[in-house]
């Protein structure tokens, strides 16, 4: 599927992981927070929603019809970088079909550019456990998990990236995204030759999610085997 990498350059590769410790303090309203902030709507935001559903089922053949035309929608606003507005649709989207995996993955990915990473490992592995085989959304848990681990924060260390990408290539071993975040992994685990590997490997399969600048934290350690990338001068 698309999603988090597809559509949000700022999770690309080393430069995603620039973020502070801490939660984003903003204060949003309720019907902005992912799953409602899971508390009880308040009368209005209820009412609203309750207009919503029985608009659906007006529209649509059934409410897992309009969950999936939502989460379209959701990803959309995404993609422009609108997260309020994207979290509302799939607030919606999980009230249309509890079982929707876009809406977990969906509030998993605002919640990570929100900077809340426990929050959003909680939803993205929520989405997992209702459909495993999502190659791509085990290596978006991984990639947030890697920038627990890149911040100092509890909530992920390397050994539990590295399995899920492990994982998540022995699903699709084309997966270039995976393959550039096991990259980093072996980086930080100073397995430079390795993450060289893995590098080339990425470049290989789709140079569109290749990182070209971690070639120069690679290069640092270790000249390119393949002679491919030259340090900057």
């Amino acid at each position: 599927m698309k999603k988090i990498i597809v559509f949000l350059l700022f999770l690309s590769s080393f430069q995603a992981f620039s973020y502070t410790n801490g939660i984003d303090s903003v204060i949003r309203e309720q019907k902005y927070q992912a799953l409602f902030g899971q508390k009880a709507l308040g009368q209005k935001d209820q009412k609203d929603l309750q207009l919503f559903l029985k608009s659906c089922d007006d529209s649509f053949s059934s409410r897992q019809e309009a969950a999936k035309f939502f989460a379209e929608k959701g990803w959309e606003y995404l993609g422009e970088g609108k997260l309020d507005t994207a979290a509302f649709r799939f607030n919606y989207v999980n009230a249309l079909d509890a079982n929707s995996v876009e809406a977990y993955w969906g509030l998993g990915v605002i919640s990570f550019n929100r900077k809340d990473n426990e929050l959003a490992i909680k939803l993205l592995e929520k989405g997992l456990s209702l459909d495993s085989t999502q190659s791509n959304l085990r290596v978006d848990l991984a990639t947030v998990k890697l920038s627990c681990y890149q911040n100092q924060q509890a909530c992920g260390d390397l050994k539990e990236v590295e399995e899920l990408l492990a994982k998540s290539l022995h699903q699709d071993a084309n997966n270039a995204n995976a393959w550039m975040k096991r990259c980093q992994v072996a980086y930080y685990s100073g397995k430079i030759e390795d993450a060289w590997t893995y590098f080339h490997q990425c470049r290989q399969l789709d140079i569109l999610q290749l990182d070209i600048n971690f070639s120069q934290f690679l290069l640092e350690k270790m000249p390119d085997p393949k002679g491919f990338f030259k340090l900057k001068e």
